[in-house]
């Protein structure tokens, strides 16, 4: 099908600004490798590092803060909720909204190597697959422009590679095989409102499309990703290099992970929270009235909702644990820990109980742990704490 484009200005005029010492031997790369590569650490949106091993138990009591980061937003710039650093081979990447664009900068002492400037959108979405860092954006000060670019920028010197324009204002993406999967909506598209776009890393090359569905999460597994048809209650499994279909259900679901141990999908809809097997989509196990943001290791499920985080074994959604936060935020495994928010603190817990084992006190949007460093937002700024 040949899809409908809204035409606006692209970002064919952006510019990298690179600064001194960019293009200087990377730094060695770092024992665990601090490769945090996308929202939810990686295509499996898990939120689990099972590479983490400096921070642990015996460990996190002695975390310092080491460098903090806050890019500043420019006067004209989107009104964007900011998304999570990503990390990979030394470096951390972020949105800069004083650039309009995407910062990278040196794990060990948080000095910007470079920045690219994307003009007069804001960027929105954020991941690396190998050397290229990809990045989406939105036109957010345009009533009828709906489309948006996907770009791929190099990761070690901040220059654009390619960049390719999708009928969609992205609002959800993930990358899995070398393959970029972003959807989201087109007001003045009839007939097409909503969509779903898969790019090739490696030159922005298009795939494959689907009009009328989107993405049901970030999420994929095995080569697999599940969209949600937006005209009908329906959900489908398809290839995430070719589209092609495996599998589809009369239920509509939201995606919210997948396990990293065995091929299997966690998602909600009005029957609760459900293990999906994904290769058939048949359910596994279903726990009612559940629903909420979630982390999964693979023995353990991890559902922060309503005033608490409950824990379910991840082979039969068996509660093993509760425990009581104030407006919980998404929890983060890795290191034998479990991190969550708890009003303006973020507490580390033992996965396996749910007990406090450290208190920062401290707000919190996001948090990162890789390379033996833990990275946490509050709005903007980006602190990083080390043993």
């Amino acid at each position: 099908m040949q899809l409908k484009r809204c035409a606006r200005l692209g970002l064919s005029a952006a510019t990298a600004l690179l600064t001194l010492g960019a293009l200087a031997t990377a730094p060695a790369v770092a024992a665990p490798p601090d490769n945090w590569t996308q929202d939810g650490y990686g295509p499996g949106h898990t939120y689990y590092n099972p590479a983490e091993s400096v921070i642990n138990a015996a460990t996190v009591q002695k975390l310092k803060t080491r460098w903090t980061v806050t890019p500043k937003a420019a006067i004209d710039s989107c009104p964007l909720n900011p998304v999570a650093p990503v990390v990979s081979n030394g470096r951390m990447y972020v949105l800069e909204p004083n650039g309009n664009g995407v910062g990278a900068y040196d794990t060990k002492t948080g000095k910007q190597l470079w920045i690219y400037r994307a003009g007069y959108v804001e960027a929105t979405g954020l991941a690396v697959s190998g050397n290229t860092v990809v990045v989406t954006d939105v036109a957010c000060y345009s009533n009828s422009n709906y489309d948006s670019n996907v770009v791929g920028i190099d990761a070690v010197t901040g220059q654009e590679k390619w960049s390719s324009l999708t009928a969609w204002t992205t609002d959800a993406m993930v990358v899995d095989q070398g393959t970029v999967l972003v959807s989201g909506y087109c007001g003045t598209c009839d007939g097409e409102e909503h969509g779903v776009e898969a790019f090739r890393v490696s030159d922005g090359e298009s795939l494959w499309s689907r009009p009328n569905y989107v993405l049901a999460g970030p999420v994929a597994r095995n080569g697999r990703v599940l969209l949600a048809r937006s005209t009908s209650q329906f959900t489908e499994a398809v290839a995430v290099a070719s589209g092609d279909s495996d599998w589809g259900t009369g239920l509509r679901y939201a995606a919210s992970a997948a396990d990293p141990a065995r091929d299997q999908f966690y998602v909600t809809g009005k029957t609760g929270l459900r293990a999906l097997a994904g290769g058939s989509g048949k359910t596994l196990w279903t726990v009612k009235n559940e629903a909420g943001e979630l982390a999964t290791d693979g023995r353990r499920v991890y559902v922060a909702s309503a005033g608490r985080i409950n824990a379910y074994a991840a082979t039969n959604g068996k509660l093993q644990w509760t425990r009581a936060l104030k407006t919980p935020g998404h929890p983060v495994r890795a290191g034998g820990l479990l991190y969550a928010t708890s009003g303006k603190s973020l507490l580390v817990l033992a996965p396996t109980s749910g007990k406090t084992v450290r208190t920062f006190g401290t707000a919190t949007d996001h948090v990162v742990a890789t390379g033996g460093r833990l990275y946490v937002t509050n709005n903007r700024t980006v602190k990083t704490f080390t043993p």
